[in-house]
């Protein structure tokens, strides 16, 4: 009687604290899609917390991205390569965790790799802007004017030059050709060669051929052959406190990638000069009913990094646009009032992974805050991503993206009907065949098995575990391990009562003897889901998980569980099984 009382007392404390360990898992997942919405909306800390405590539902189970970065080691110098990906690593999480996603999962693979795992997260390319942007922040100041001028009259006549050379090759081919083609050149469908050429360099049509409605006056238009460049951009930078322009442009977003490849080519990046760079704006902005983005030609010298900045907050411009605030102190606060200082009534460019998120000119000196202007065009999410990265840090490399999978919610609720089904259709049957089979003794390993199960769960969400297809599949082999178990068991009862022993007797004997097959199977099965749990990785890691501890579960409620009760059934004179 004294060994029972020690059993019940052990049990009963595991259940109150796996229903304790349980009891958040079971409100989110028997919370109807309205009540989420509801306190996402009311009470977002709650719900975040609520789904950080519960257990975790892999991406296979409710969709999400999938993303695998490389880090770039070979831009780094020997001395910084130790440690970057893991340093990356850390700053990826710590961006991740502020987009509010309860379960990421972020592993490295080989030496410059990391997989990265979003369930529940489908805005892709939040996601991607997110973790493979690099942010490194850094403030810069714009060329002088007429600086700014000169090199632009040098891009013209350059580019001219070879828009003028490419139509005379043109025009070279026509005149070798054979007199049967020269006539046909003739016609008008084969004139469009020429009169395509003319066309590009006049800006009447883009690389793919559409025709482009320019907004610009007849005066521009009708000098478009002669300034290619200065044609398709407009002054957009002026100062009115002092009357000054600034070289920041506005570019069509039609004209982009036309400029993009011209600023490329070899001639035009030998007259650039190495201490100056053409710059594009962060995103596209509506002006004049238009889509333009900005080009900044700025000075490369960096006059102030991001590294400084403190206190970083979302906020609001004084024109009710997104913006993002920022505090400084000590050392960092006296270099940005000198900088501000000495440029008053200049534009000051804040520059982020190579494109400028805003070029605000510089009123007064800034001594201990200031504020990034992100545009009308900016949402706010991607102030919020900005206040992200920027609290995150810079990473120590840049990364790329190797390879991105996006995996719908659809298929994850699928995933989960489907193997829930099969989950209780597999549990019932085999509950209804033990208690059918071994009448009473069968019900009662089914207690048993109930027992494990729920254990299980609940161990799994004291662990924070994620739970996966392969998960479910552990925890179906589970059942079917605990069964085996009580197999054995009552196969060895039932052996030792056709000998004639008393129920006692046949009881003891049963479980003594049947203990090293059980101990052994489950030893072994413990050894195998260690070693793929150790050198496994991704959805193997969790049918590992299911698999050890339903494992290890499986043998406390056969030996003291299902004991306990046979311990009391001694005393009967016949045994039901």
């Amino acid at each position: 009687m004294r060994s029972q009382k020690w059993r019940f007392i052990l049990t009963s404390i595991i259940i109150v604290v796996a229903f304790m360990a349980y009891w958040d898992t079971f409100r989110l997942w028997t919370m109807s899609e309205e009540e989420k919405q509801t306190m996402q909306e009311e009470q977002p800390g709650e719900l975040l917390e609520l789904q950080q405590k519960a257990i975790r539902l892999g991406l296979d189970l409710q969709g999400g991205i999938h993303v695998v970065l490389r880090v770039k080691l070979e831009e780094l110098d020997n001395a910084a390569k130790e440690g970057a990906v893991d340093r990356a690593i850390q700053i990826i999480r710590n961006r991740i965790d502020g987009l509010g996603v309860a379960e990421p999962v972020i592993t490295k693979q080989g030496e410059d790799r990391i997989m990265i795992d979003l369930p529940g997260y489908t805005d892709e390319q939040r996601a991607q802007d997110l973790i493979g942007q690099t942010a490194l922040l850094e403030f810069k100041l714009l060329e002088n004017f007429d600086n700014a001028q000169l090199l632009i009259n040098r891009i013209d006549s350059a580019i001219y030059s070879l828009e003028v050379a490419k139509e005379e090759a043109a025009k070279a081919d026509d005149e070798t050709a054979e007199p049967a083609k020269t006539e046909e050149v003739v016609t008008e469908d084969d004139t469009t060669g020429e009169v395509d050429v003319m066309a590009e360099l006049m800006g009447g049509s883009d690389a793919s051929g559409d025709t482009i409605d320019f907004g610009f006056d007849e005066a521009m238009l009708a000098s478009a052959d002669t300034r290619p460049f200065s044609s398709r951009i407009e002054v957009s930078l002026y100062n009115t406190r002092n009357s000054t322009n600034h070289p920041g442009f506005t570019v069509r977003k039609q004209d982009k990638p036309k400029l993009e490849r011209w600023l490329e080519r070899p001639e035009v990046r030998r007259l650039i000069p190495v201490d100056v760079e053409w710059l594009w704006s962060t995103r596209a902005e509506v002006r004049n009913q238009r889509d333009v983005y900005d080009l900044y030609l700025m000075k490369r010298k960096v006059v102030f990094v991001g590294k400084y900045l403190e206190g970083i907050s979302l906020g609001r411009d004084q024109f009710g646009g997104q913006s993002v605030n920022f505090k400084l102190s000590g050392d960092g606060a006296a270099r940005f009032a000198q900088l501000t200082g000495a440029n008053l009534q200049k534009p000051l460019a804040i520059v982020i992974d190579g494109k400028v998120e805003s070029a605000a000119f510089i009123n007064s000196k800034i001594r201990n805050s200031g504020q990034i202007t992100m545009g009308s065009s900016a949402s706010i999410q991607n102030a919020r991503t900005l206040e992200i990265v920027l609290k995150a840090g810079a990473l120590p490399a840049p990364v790329e993206i190797i390879a991105k999978n996006v995996v719908g919610a659809t298929l994850g609720h699928d995933s989960i009907t489907k193997g829930l089904y099969s989950a209780m259709v597999g549990l019932s049957l085999v509950l209804i065949f033990i208690a059918v089979y071994y009448r009473l003794s069968g019900i009662i390993a089914d207690i048993g098995l109930i027992f494990n199960i729920f254990f299980l769960l609940a161990v799994m969400a004291a662990l924070g575990a994620t739970l996966t297809m392969p998960g479910i599949a552990g925890i179906i082999l589970t059942i079917g391990i605990s069964v085996d178990s009580n197999i054995l068991i009552f196969e060895r009862i039932r052996e030792e009562m056709r000998t004639g022993k008393t129920v006692r007797a046949s009881i003891d004997a049963g479980y003594s003897r049947a203990f090293v097959a059980i101990f052994d199977s489950h030893v072994t099965t413990l050894i195998t889901a260690g070693a793929l749990f150790l050198f496994g990785s991704g959805p193997i890691k969790g049918f590992a998980v299911t698999l050890f501890w339903g494992v290890g579960i499986s043998l406390y409620t056969a030996y003291v569980i299902t004991k306990a009760i046979f311990d009391i059934r001694k005393g009967y004179s016949k045994l039901s099984i």
